[in-house]
């Protein structure tokens, strides 16, 4: 397993949406290939939701970098699911 090294927002943002992209396209569901995904990722409202959810979720009590990224990417991957309409592991 590799080692994450997260130094600032900017770098949590760039791997977030990063994982999540090969996520999602290694789901192999029909237009959701890697680059149409990486595309929607690299969008600027994708990239600022993805910023401003990390941030929220490390001002919480408790909260470590490593948390705020797990949540982060977590909520990530479902809304982009969930946006379209690709069933999760509960809806199989």
């Amino acid at each position: 397993m590799a080692t994450i090294k997260i130094n600032n927002t900017e770098d949590a943002v760039a791997t977030i949406a990063a994982m999540a992209t090969k996520v999602i396209a290694a789901g192999g569901h029909q237009g959701h290939d890697l680059e149409t995904v990486g595309a929607i990722m690299a969008s600027d409202n994708v990239l600022d939701a993805i910023r401003r959810s990390f941030t929220r979720n490390l001002a919480k009590d408790g909260a470590t970098v490593k948390s705020a990224f797990i949540k982060t990417g977590q909520g990530l991957i479902a809304h982009y699911c969930n946006s379209a309409g690709i069933p999760t592991d509960d809806e199989r």
